[in-house]
C-alpha cells in the first residue's frame, strides 16, 4: 500500500469531492479504508502515519457516513477473522476487583450513614471504648462457659 492519508487530509479530500470512491478492505483481524484519489489509491491513516485499522466493518462505515461518503465498495478477499489487539485477561480480573471494591464502598457508606442517622434520632447509643471492651469480654466468658460446660461433662462420663 502507498503512503497513508492523515485523517484531517482525508476529511478535506472528501469534502472537496476529490475522493472518487472508497473501498473497505478486509485484512487480517480487521478492515482498512482505501480511497481512490485521481489515479492513486491510498489508505486512511492515523495521525501518527500508520494505516488505520477498524475491528469491524460497522465502525468503518460509521466513520465514512459521518464524513459524507454514502457509497462504498467492500473487498473481503484477504480478510481473516481475528483480533487487532492481543487479549487482556488481566483487564477482566482488574474489573472484577474494581467492582468488588465499589460494592464494598457502597456497603460501608450505607453502614456509616445508618450509624450517623441512628445517633441523630437516638436509636443508636455512643459507647465508650472501655465499656465496649468490658461487654465483649463478658460475652466471650459467657460463650466459653456455655461451650465448656457440656463438653467437660461428656468427658467426665466417658
Amino acid at each position: 500500500m502507498s503512503q497513508p492519508i492523515k485523517p484531517e487530509s482525508f476529511r478535506e479530500l472528501v469534502a472537496s469531492g476529490a475522493v472518487k470512491s472508497v473501498t473497505i478492505l478486509g485484512q487480517k483481524g480487521g478492515y482498512a479504508l482505501l480511497a481512490s484519489i485521481g489515479m492513486q489509491q491510498r489508505p486512511l491513516g492515523t495521525r501518527s502515519g500508520d494505516v488505520r485499522m477498524f475491528s469491524t466493518a460497522d465502525t468503518a462505515l460509521k466513520l465514512l457516513r459521518e464524513l459524507g461518503v454514502y457509497h462504498v465498495n467492500v473487498d473481503v478477499t484477504h480478510y481473516e477473522a481475528g483480533s487487532l489487539r492481543p487479549p487482556r485477561p488481566d483487564t477482566a480480573q482488574k474489573n472484577r476487583a474494581a467492582n468488588a471494591a465499589l460494592e464494598h464502598d457502597k456497603w460501608f457508606r450505607a453502614q456509616v450513614r445508618e450509624a450517623r442517622d441512628g445517633l441523630k434520632n437516638g436509636t443508636v447509643e455512643l459507647v465508650d471504648s472501655e465499656v465496649m471492651w468490658g461487654r465483649l469480654r463478658a460475652r466471650a466468658r459467657e460463650l466459653d462457659a456455655s461451650q465448656a460446660g457440656p463438653a467437660s461433662e461428656q468427658r467426665r462420663k466417658a
